[in-house]
């Protein structure tokens, strides 16, 4: 078969089949589903009552380093950070 080129059907269909690749393309998706959390009045309050930075505590640790009296080993820290995460102890 031989292909014309002043043949001008075969462009309309072609141009026809690009449209509605591009019309298939076009196609709206939906927007995402926005995560959120309830936060239940008890930890909010107790949120409200924490401050942000315990300042008390940082310049216990800073002295403790700068007279060198600060000594944790890693086994302990990450005792302190469970409990204090979780409350237990």
């Amino acid at each position: 078969m031989r292909i014309n080129p002043s043949d001008h059907t075969q462009d309309v269909a072609t141009t026809e089949q690009v449209n509605r690749k591009q019309d298939k393309k076009t196609v709206q998706t939906p927007a995402p589903a926005q995560d959120g959390v309830k936060i239940s009045p008890q930890l909010q309050e107790r949120l409200a009552q924490t401050p942000e930075v315990r300042q008390d505590r940082i310049d216990a640790i800073k002295s403790a380093r700068a007279a060198g009296t600060h000594n944790v080993s890693d086994s302990q820290l990450t005792d302190s950070i469970f409990k204090e995460f979780f409350n237990r102890g």
